[in-house]
């Protein structure tokens, strides 16, 4: 089975809290962006999107569902993206697209799979994931493809 997984876009550098930091015109580009390549890449859609309460994580699943039509968004605790235990709990038989932060996202992803890979912002990350092994391949990825 197929799991994604997304680095949030470009943020505001400042915010009273740093939960609170909203994505910048350029950070909702990078979402869609990599959105519409992700559709270019004929990948089976993610039925649902679980993402991490942080402003700029809801805001690039916005930006992503929209694209992809995905209407199943679960907005869960940051702690619920950045610990695979814990982000194996929202895992099914169906594709999911998990979107979080760095350096989390890294961290899970060579737990699964035992590869080191950078996680840019926006960047999404194929795993085909065996629930049975707990164990994953990396696929591919996707990175900012417009300027």
């Amino acid at each position: 089975m197929e799991l994604y997984f997304m680095r949030h876009g470009k943020a505001e550098s400042v915010a009273e809290r740093d939960e609170d930091r909203a994505l910048t015109q350029e950070g909702i580009f990078q979402a869609e962006d990599t959105a519409e390549a992700f559709l270019k890449r004929e990948w089976t859609l993610p039925k649902k999107i679980i993402v991490s309460e942080y402003r700029r994580a809801v805001e690039t699943a916005e930006a992503v569902s929209k694209k992809l039509g995905v209407r199943d968004v679960k907005v869960v605790s940051y702690k619920d993206v950045t610990h695979w235990p814990d982000m194996r709990a929202y895992v099914t038989d169906e594709p999911i697209l998990f979107i979080g932060h760095q350096p989390s996202l890294g961290e899970v992803i060579e737990e699964i799979t035992g590869k080191s890979v950078p996680v840019k912002k926006a960047s999404l990350h194929k795993i085909d994931y065996d629930p049975m092994k707990d164990t994953g391949t990396y696929i591919d990825k996707i990175e900012r493809v417009k300027p």
